[in-house]
């Protein structure tokens, strides 16, 4: 999977959220230079991780399950 592009992002902002994000913030999500945006494919990968559980059999501190921070 490829990153967001900053012109892929600008137009979601248009068209879904009223460009309520500036253009320095989408900036930030293609090229970040504060090191804490994580990447979009772990984003999506920790999701994936997380819904594939079943949040019912997992205690909130269970680092086996691997919910917490790698």
């Amino acid at each position: 999977m490829s990153g967001p592009t900053f012109a892929t992002l600008k137009a979601t902002n248009t068209e879904f959220f009223d460009n309520r994000w500036d253009e320095k913030d989408l900036e930030q999500l293609v090229a970040p230079t504060f090191g804490v945006v994580s990447s979009f494919e772990k984003v999506i990968s920790d999701l994936q991780r997380i819904v594939s559980k079943d949040l019912g059999q997992v205690a909130p501190d269970d680092y086996r399950a691997g919910l917490t921070n790698d």
